[in-house]
Parts: C-alpha cells; structure tokens; sequence
C-alpha cells in the first residue's frame, strides 16, 4: 500500500514496518503542518489494519473494506467537535469508551481517529487519559493534530509519535501541477502545506499572497493610493489577508538580517519587491507594523461584525506612517 500522498511516504513506510514486526502501539499522534494529510495518513492506517484478508495493502473487496467505503465500518469511528461546538466534549469520549468495550464486529481491532486532537477540553482529555493508561484489548486510538503543544504532556507520552514533514517547494509545485495543471504555479507568491495551498487557491484568489506584497511595495512609492490599495482585498476573507501581510513583513524581517525567507515560495517579482521594502524600512518600523498586524488579528479574533475594509484601511495607513516615520530618521 502506498502512501496518500508523495510526501507521507517516509512517515507511512514508518507505520508499515510497525505493522509488519508487531510494533504497532494502541495510541498515535499524528503531527505536522496544517494541510500536510495527517488525516489521510490515518484513513490508511485504518484501511490496512481493517482489511480482513491483507498482508501489505487493503484488498478493497471484502466486507470490512467495501463497509469502509461506504463510510459506514461498526469498528472505525472518527470523533471530532459537533456542529453546535468548537471542542471535543467529555460525553464524546465517554462514548469512545463504549465503543471500546465492545469487541471487533470483524477482524482484530477496533480503531478510533480524534481530529483535531487540540480540541478536546480539559475534562475530554482527562477522560481520554484514562482510556489511555488502560487500553482495552485490540484497541487502536490515533491523535491527529497540528498542535501538539496544545495537548497536555500526559497524554504526549502516551502515544506513538509519527511526525509529517513538510515536503521541499519543488515536491509542492510538482504535486500542485499534477491536481491543477492549468495553474501558472511558477509566476504565484505560495506559503504552506500542499493542501493548505490547494484548499486556498481554489477557494480564494491565487493571488492573494503576490497582492499582499505588491501593496506593501506600491504604498511605499505612493502613500495616498491607501483607499485603492486597500480595496484590492474587498472580496477576500480578512483573517487570510492577515496572515498574507505578516507572513509578507516577516519575510522582509528576514531579508534585513540577510536570511532567505523560506516560508513563501516567492517568484522573482515578489522576491525584487521585498527586497526593496527591506532596504527602505529596516527593521524597526518592520516589527513595529507586525505589532499592529497582531493587535488587529486579536480584535478580528475578539469581535464580532468586524468591518474587514475599515481594518484594511486603518492596516494601510499604517504602513504609510511607519515608512514616513523611517523616512524622517
């Protein structure tokens, strides 16, 4: 069996080979980036031990794989938050429990998949620990998170850690070209996880990150095109903007200490503006603009009916006072 995705094949031949000498734990945690596949990572490790004829791949025709395929598998259940909530409560793990109890409808194991794994409570995880510490027979629970450091050290140590690696840029643009042939990839600004990108170029503006930087650029050379400026991100989600913005400075940030910003994928323009942003600005008015960047991320995260546009523009003045201000230095 191969891994879902090109770049989980180092963590998923890990998990094989777990398989194959009878290593395999009751309790993993599933680790990496967001938009890494850590969740497919886990369907797959569900879909190999659920198979009830398979030595190294899922046959996809017995009874336990077709019920897999339908989504409807009495020994494989996915828990995550319910619609009405933003956690993972403990009567969701209380029922986990139950679950457990039970022996396997077919074959040797009953799988659980907790996604997010960072958004049980307090009490959810104190549940779970107990679970942990005393696993019932042929039980295999498996954490799925981009969080880890939110879940709480007890549990941590419990589990069998499998940590997904972020892939190099010419592995995500070969995989980025291979689902989205019609995409210029080399001529767009990128930041993230393979999926992470697909997820945002086909539900947002592909441009988005090479706009955030062309903003930042033009206001340097005209301070008053702020309301044009600004406009440009009238359609797009505000907590996306930003995140292109900070992740924008941060990269400057890191040219004025003479680093290569390896978190964005940036094609020559881009990369010519930043620099030119970077040898105006320096580094204090850079920080001090990401201050601001995260007083207006907290406000976003704390209120309700925000005015995206006015953020923007309030953001874009900003930028324009800091510039002035390095000006008259």
């Amino acid at each position: 069996m191969t891994a879902p995705y090109p770049w989980l094949a180092e963590s998923w031949a890990r998990l094989e080979r777990r398989v194959e000498q009878g290593r395999l734990g009751h309790a993993h945690l599933f680790t990496g980036a967001n938009g890494l596949g850590q969740g497919a990572l886990a369907d797959a490790l569900a879909a190999r031990l659920l198979c009830e004829t398979a030595h190294a791949r899922p046959c996809d025709s017995c009874r336990s794989c077709r019920l897999l395929a339908a989504h409807n598998h009495p020994d494989l259940v996915h828990v995550g938050p319910l619609e009405e909530r933003r956690v993972i409560a403990i009567d969701q793990i209380r029922e986990l429990i139950e679950f457990f109890a039970l022996k396997p409808h077919y074959g040797a194991h009953k799988l659980a998949i907790i996604a997010p794994a960072d958004a049980l409570n307090a009490a959810a995880a104190n549940a779970l620990l107990k679970l942990l510490e005393e696993p019932p027979p042929n039980a295999v629970l498996v954490l799925v998170t981009d969080r880890p450091y939110s879940l709480p050290a007890t549990i941590l140590s419990r589990c069998q850690r499998t940590h997904c690696a972020m892939p190099n840029w010419a592995e995500r643009e070969r995989w980025l070209q291979s689902v989205m042939p019609d995409l210029p990839t080399s001529q767009l600004c990128l930041r993230g996880a393979p999926l992470a990108l697909q997820a945002r170029i086909e539900s947002r503006r592909a441009t988005l990150y090479n706009d955030a930087i062309a903003v930042l650029h033009r206001l340097l050379q005209e301070p008053r095109a702020v309301l044009d400026q600004a406009r440009r991100f009238a359609d797009d989600d505000i907590a996306e903007t930003l995140d292109a913005l900070e992740s924008c400075v941060q990269a400057c940030v890191q040219l004025c200490a003479s680093h290569e910003p390896s978190a964005l994928r940036l094609p020559v323009d881009c990369r010519q503006q930043l620099q030119e942003i970077a040898d105006k600005l320096h580094l204090r008015p850079l920080l001090a603009f990401l201050d601001k960047l995260g007083d207006a991320r907290g406000y976003v995260t704390r209120s309700s009916g925000v005015r995206a546009s006015e953020i923007i523009e309030n953001l874009c003045y900003e930028w324009t006072r800091v510039a002035r201000l390095e000006d008259a230095r």
